[in-house]
């Protein structure tokens, strides 16, 4: 069967803008309680992808951010493909991971049972049943 690997690129202020519009969904008055926000995102050691919206003036109360898991954000961002009519498939391996300063979702379609070598400025995709052959040829 053939495989298929998507990759989308969000950068820093469209994960901002569809964790607020998250946020307000959730939470109607939020934007007027939270004020401006700021995003952080991070790779945990599990290796895991990390967001906090962080209010940029200090607020009373006991909530000094607000934290999403890579669950949290992949639900998020997938409503956002949705409503923006970004056509992502039903079926396939969703994975969040840091690419510089852009949240990369990553769609493998097909029988692909390896993840993508995923580094600062390129997403290499490699197939074990091709290694064989890149091998001989030179190139990998």
């Amino acid at each position: 069967m053939p495989k298929e690997v998507r990759y989308i690129l969000f950068s820093p202020e469209e994960v901002l803008d569809a964790l607020v519009a998250g946020m307000i969904l959730a939470e109607p008055g939020w934007q007027a309680t939270a004020g401006r926000v700021r995003l952080d995102m991070a790779t945990a050691p599990s290796g895991e992808v990390m967001a906090r919206l962080v209010p940029q003036k200090p607020r009373p109360g006991p909530r000094a951010h607000w934290s999403f898991t890579a669950g949290d954000i992949l639900a998020i961002l997938l409503q956002t493909c949705r409503r923006n009519r970004i056509p992502l498939p039903l079926r396939g391996h969703k994975h969040l991971e840091l690419m510089g300063t852009c949240l990369c979702l990553t769609i493998l379609l097909g029988d692909a049972q390896t993840m993508p070598d995923v580094r600062l400025h390129e997403i290499r995709y490699t197939d074990p049943a091709l290694a064989p052959l890149l091998a001989r040829t030179g190139r990998g």
